[in-house]
């Protein structure tokens, strides 16, 4: 057995082992896609046929940029031994399209040119050539793929939005016009940016009315916090003093943003989330990242109350403190509610302290249902790729020192 396939059993075994026999997971190997680092990932079904493809940015083990449309083929499950617990594999396979590869950056699915075909932007430094001593030359860029179906996508030319990395896209109709407007933020060749840009039948983007400041963005979460109809956003990162920032931002409904005074903490490497917790019809906030102390950065993982005008509570509910990762917010169990995922670091001086935690809501209890090994230098998301109804965790990155990609099943 290599080392990494037993690390992976030996992490199946300790994630198993910590959960009741009716709330386990299952780890789940990916095969036809390469494991990378200093990536994003997303997944959507691009294709219509029920299950969750993924498009996946990042740098290979020999150096190579890449980022590339994998389509789900299958879900094996195979029993070698019947005393033992099946091995499950995701099978992929690439879809080849001409695309620019980048690292560090983000992947985001939305429908631009309103066809009922997901649609990709994607940011992150591009390799555009090498000095005279063989070092490379890394250029920001953000690029929207347009789906036209069977397997073909086309580069949208000149679309007016600048080219980032470090940096975090989300897609909202902020102006109400029916196109999808797109708000982000990272860094540029000239400097940190941030603002929301608006989209026109074409795909052209202008900038929009309200001027931001820039930042290196960790996270953006886009819903209706006052449910006044319109889309309002909340985003979190650093400045061009690597001050952390969490600020939320109400709109009027034509996309005239005004930042929302907020108790809310700025945390580093914050993530955030918004769905509705206690039920009652507007959106609460999760939210994750990281305190500065004199010695070491300490984890926070807090869930924030809505009372439906867009003031946020803190609530009672014990989470794991963590940070460097992310946050989600979905129905794990079909139930209606939403239920927390949270991803990242611990405990900086502990080796193995990246980790990945499910909580189902109960009526606002929020009970613990798995612990695992996560990721770092790489990305965590949540959807179903089985195509079987239930949300799945995809995660690529780094675990032990080795690249590596894999699911949870949930």
């Amino acid at each position: 057995m290599s080392r990494i396939s037993k690390f992976f059993f030996l992490v199946t075994l300790w994630s198993f082992a910590a959960l009741s026999t009716s709330a386990q997971r299952q780890y789940v190997t990916v095969t036809g896609i390469p494991p990378v680092r200093d990536g994003a990932h997303a997944g959507a079904d691009y294709d219509g046929d029920g299950d969750g493809d993924v498009f996946i940015t990042g740098r290979q083990a020999d150096g190579t940029l890449q980022a590339v449309l994998y389509k789900f083929l299958r879900r094996r499950v195979v029993r070698d031994n019947p005393l033992a617990q099946p091995s499950v594999f995701a099978d992929y396979q690439e879809v080849p399209f001409a695309k620019t590869s980048v690292i560090k950056g983000s992947v985001t699915w939305q429908d631009f040119n309103r066809d009922g075909r997901p649609d990709l932007i994607v940011t992150g430094l591009s390799l555009t050539g090498y000095t005279p001593g063989n070092v490379e030359i890394l250029t920001p860029s953000t690029v929207i793929y347009l789906n036209r179906g069977s397997d073909a996508f086309q580069i949208a030319p000149s679309t007016g939005l600048p080219g980032i990395y470090n940096s975090r896209v989300a897609a909202g109709d902020f102006n109400g016009d029916g196109f999808q407007d797109v708000v982000m933020g990272g860094q540029s060749s000239s400097g940190l940016v941030f603002g929301v840009w608006l989209a026109n039948s074409a795909q052209r983007f202008t900038p929009g009315p309200t001027t931001f400041s820039g930042l290196q963005v960790n996270s953006i979460s886009v819903a209706d916090i006052d449910r006044d109809g319109d889309l309002d956003f909340v985003v979190t990162g650093t400045d061009d003093q690597s001050i952390a920032h969490l600020r939320m931002y109400s709109n009027d409904g034509s996309a005239h943003f005004t930042e929302v005074p907020t108790s809310l903490p700025s945390l580093y490497f914050g993530g955030t989330a918004f769905g509705d917790v206690d039920f009652d019809g507007d959106v609460d906030l999760l939210i994750n990242g990281g305190h500065l102390g004199p010695s070491i950065m300490r984890g926070e993982t807090s869930l924030y109350l809505n009372d439906g005008t867009g003031t946020f509570t803190k609530s009672n509910a014990q989470l794991t403190g963590l940070y460097g990762g992310g946050v989600s917010l979905i129905d794990i169990d079909r139930d209606a509610d939403a239920d927390i995922f949270s991803w990242g670091i611990e405990n900086i001086n502990q080796i193995g302290s990246e980790k990945i935690v499910a909580a189902e809501n109960i009526d606002l209890f929020l009970l613990p249902i798995g612990t695992a090994y996560s990721v770092i230098n790489g990305f965590v998301d949540i959807f179903d790729y089985d195509g079987n109804g239930r949300k799945d965790a995809f995660l690529s990155g780094d675990v032990g020192g080795n690249r590596a990609i894999f699911i949870y099943e949930y």
